[in-house]
């Protein structure tokens, strides 16, 4: 609870004082302690004398490395939902765009883009050979007292490197799973933040406020989210599971609508307040494990069969890929909703007036019916011309005076 602590501190205070350029220079730093950590520590794992060759023990077709595992017929459902939620989940994050906006040309962003699914999967190789140096290991040569098995599974990494490693190769490798975390955690802190002052607080609350009255909000925001995420940290203990619970909620929420604004220019309010409600109302009915939600309803299961010595009949049942099931109705939803209201405002010619959500405008003609926002960005003076508008409209609202006139 300590070093949770400890590390909290730091994390926060470069986060205020420093803002996006110190999170950007302590993830260069410590990304050079990931990978020489890593790397460093994975030759001497592998060559102690209690890890066998990872490539002797085979599957049931003798080819096969056992390391690499199988899918039982059972498990491709789930298998299929968590490898969708990787590939797609990680978009829609907010620390990801907040990288991507700040760049200075666009072509800076996508080599960002690529250049860093680039370095995410070469650094997936010494955390992957990693677990095959823990499955060869027969642990009771080492200091560790048995295998690792059930909760301590979560632990291999760490075990690894602590007792497959000298001392001062396994402080380097330690520290390269510290400076990870370090950097998720400023990440995290400051792109959660800025999207609640940005969008929550300027936009809703105050949208004549300010550039120094955000910045303050941000900061009291920031020292929020730390402490709530620090007691989070102390009081579950499985803070993977609450990572990959925030992945399954981005996948199925977020993603379908970021799909759509990106590639649909008809995607508009109503579609993804519809989508938003629908898939969050689908998800939590479906039950969840982590949070201790009993499922509602199913989506149906998958059947195989799975022999035993004890019973050669036993079947064994999984679950279909509801997560996928979930995105793509929202994904549907959003696309009806936003056609359907496209038609009756700019087709059908419904009075504006029932337009609640302001998503519509007529264009400067009075004739045709447009969305007011699209995907499409502002020019820099349009945007700059917008906000000082809205700020002028405020300002004006509470700084009208009596004028008194003496003669």
């Amino acid at each position: 609870d300590i070093s949770i602590i400890i590390s909290a501190i730091i994390s926060l205070c470069y986060t205020l004082f420093g803002g996006l350029v110190s999170v950007a220079y302590t993830d260069v730093i410590q990304i050079f302690f990931i990978v020489i950590g890593l790397f460093l520590a994975l030759p001497f794992a592998m060559t102690h004398p209690a890890v066998a060759n990872i490539y002797e023990a085979k599957l049931d077709d003798g080819v096969t490395p056992a390391w690499y595992g199988s899918v039982a017929p059972h498990e491709w459902g789930g298998w299929v939902d968590y490898a969708l939620l990787c590939l797609l989940g990680g978009i829609p994050w907010q620390c990801y765009f907040q990288r991507v906006l700040s760049a200075q040309t666009s072509t800076r962003a996508q080599l960002l883009s690529y250049g860093g699914a680039a370095i995410a999967l070469v650094m997936t190789g010494p955390s992957v050979l990693f677990g095959a140096v823990a499955r060869a290991t027969d642990w009771s040569q080492t200091d560790y007292p048995c295998t690792p098995s059930g909760d301590t599974e979560k632990l291999v990494m760490p075990l690894t490197l602590q007792y497959l490693t000298p001392p001062a190769v396994a402080w380097f490798g330690l520290g390269a799973i510290s400076a990870a975390v370090m950097s998720s955690t400023d990440s995290s802190l400051l792109s959660a933040s800025s999207l609640i002052a940005r969008n929550v607080y300027q936009k809703v609350f105050r949208p004549g406020c300010g550039e120094r009255e955000v910045v303050v909000a941000l900061w009291v925001i920031i020292l929020g989210n730390c402490i709530l995420a620090t007691t989070l940290a102390i009081q579950y203990k499985d803070i993977y599971e609450l990572f990959v619970l925030c992945g399954d909620f981005t996948y199925v929420i977020l993603f379908p609508q970021l799909l759509l604004v990106i590639y649909w220019s008809k995607a508009n309010t109503y579609g993804s307040v519809f989508s938003f409600i629908l898939t969050v109302i689908l998800r939590l009915s479906v039950g969840d494990k982590y949070l201790g939600l009993p499922a509602a309803f199913s989506f149906g299961a998958v059947t195989a069969s799975c022999p035993t010595v004890e019973d050669p009949d036993h079947m064994c049942e999984g679950a279909l890929p509801y997560r996928t099931f979930i995105m793509l109705i929202g994904l549907i939803v959003h696309i009806i909703v936003s056609g359907v209201t496209h038609l009756a405002f700019c087709l059908a010619e419904i009075d504006l007036r029932w337009d609640v959500l302001n998503c519509y405008q007529r264009d400067s003609s009075g004739y045709v019916v447009v969305l007011r926002n699209t995907r499409e960005m502002d020019s820099p003076v349009k945007s700059l011309k917008n906000a000082l508008d809205t700020q002028a409209k405020y300002v004006g609202k509470y700084s009208k005076r009596k004028v008194v006139t003496v003669k």
